[in-house]
């Protein structure tokens, strides 16, 4: 039987090393093989939940620039979902919260599934409770 091809994920957000969901990729023995940057500015899912949820998020090609050597290589990352992207977008503060990279004080704003309010019939009615919330001041 043919060895597997392994595939190569660019990972953002809370999934970066050093940040709260790093050890999921760490669990399933992924390796780190180098930074990478977008080549471009893209509003990448940011807020206070996350996951992979049909009808949450919609996963759209991206081309990403290796740090230090500089291959380009094409991608894939999940963006908000048109349904609420703008919405989302605003509640988070626009374009005056538009980021160049993903930090330790935007990670320490996730709140981590088993410290989400209860009461939410799913990911989706999370989301939109959270866009029915004032911003953090």
């Amino acid at each position: 039987m043919a060895e597997a091809t392994p595939t190569r994920v660019f990972v953002y957000g809370t999934l970066k090393r050093g940040f709260p969901n790093h050890p999921l990729l760490v669990a399933c023995a992924c390796p780190f093989v180098g930074a990478a940057s977008t080549a471009a500015p893209a509003s990448l899912v940011i807020g206070p939940y996350s996951g992979t949820h049909i009808g949450a998020y919609e996963r759209r090609p991206i081309t990403v620039v290796a740090d230090g050597s500089g291959e380009v290589v094409e991608a894939e990352a999940y963006f908000a979902h048109p349904s609420y992207a703008e919405a989302l977008w605003r509640r988070c503060g626009g374009e005056a919260a538009e980021i160049g990279e993903y930090t330790a004080e935007h990670a320490a704003r996730y709140v981590p599934i088993n410290e989400r309010a209860t009461g939410a019939a799913g990911l989706m009615e999370a989301i939109h409770r959270f866009l029915a919330t004032a911003p953090d001041s």
